[in-house]
């Protein structure tokens, strides 16, 4: 599937059997990634609740995702992932976003290897980026594609759901965090996604942490075949627009972390 100069999701011819490559993603593939999770999310129940005018404004709609993809590969604490062709033009069929998050001996170290100089830069560039994006929406007239009491209804259930399973939990705190994980339609049920997730498994393995998300409805059977098990489900109404009281905040564990937190969740 993919967004036509309209805006409109359109059905791709089926992807041939080609080589896919995951690689760290540079600042320079971010219009992918941003591409790639507008075109995933395009006709969920979510994203036509948040964005009903998507597809008058498509430029608007695929912008939000692009400037998210944006703001987190410029923290220090972000890694990045692509799925790409190893064709030459490299085409981007998935992407990953991924954030450590607390302040044990993993999350500093990750930290300080960035080094001193990369972490002063990415500050500047975040700034830089922050004013860029203030004026194109200030010229633009705002993002028309949304629908602004949706957008902060959503974001006061996120809130919620912080709350719930990540606020004041001492033994969560410490963690990697799946921002996003997308595949495009068309290149679905070939292990893309398993393999962009097998990064982050990798890394909380070593650091001996927790990974969490926030799982779609479609997802959810994708993430409990890697070995997450449920924390709970998303907010009552989130679930009624995902469908069938399905998706909900998940959790991954490496050997051990349950007998070493034992008590404490």
């Amino acid at each position: 599937m993919s967004l036509t100069a309209k805006g409109k999701a359109t059905l791709a011819a089926a992807a041939p059997q080609e080589e896919i490559t995951i690689r760290r993603a540079t600042l320079l593939d971010s219009p992918d990634v941003g591409k790639a999770a507008a075109t995933t999310y395009f006709s969920t129940p979510l994203t036509s609740w948040r964005h009903p005018h998507r597809e008058k404004y498509p430029a608007a709609y695929q912008r939000g995702f692009f400037e998210r993809a944006v703001t987190r590969m410029l923290s220090p604490r972000n890694e990045t992932y692509v799925a790409s062709l190893s064709s030459p033009e490299g085409k981007i069929v998935g992407a990953a976003q991924f954030v450590r998050l607390g302040d044990d001996a993993g999350a500093r170290k990750m930290i300080h290897d960035v080094g001193v100089v990369r972490r002063v830069l990415f500050w500047f560039l975040s700034w830089g980026f922050w004013a860029w994006c203030q004026m194109w929406w200030l010229f633009q007239g705002g993002d028309k594609s949304i629908d602004r009491e949706a957008v902060e209804t959503f974001a006061a259930w996120c809130r919620v759901d912080e709350g719930r399973f990540w606020e004041g939990r001492e033994e969560r705190v410490n963690r990697w965090h799946a921002q996003s994980v997308v595949v495009l339609p068309e290149w679905q049920g070939r292990g893309i996604g398993k393999r962009l997730m097998a990064e982050v498994l990798r890394r909380a393995e070593r650091d001996g942490v927790m990974v969490g998300l926030e799982s779609s409805v479609k997802g959810e059977g994708l993430y409990r075949k890697l070995g997450f098990e449920l924390l709970g489900r998303f907010t009552t109404e989130v679930d009624a627009l995902e469908g069938a009281d399905r998706g909900g905040v998940m959790a991954w564990y490496p050997e051990g972390w349950k007998e070493r937190h034992s008590g404490q969740s």
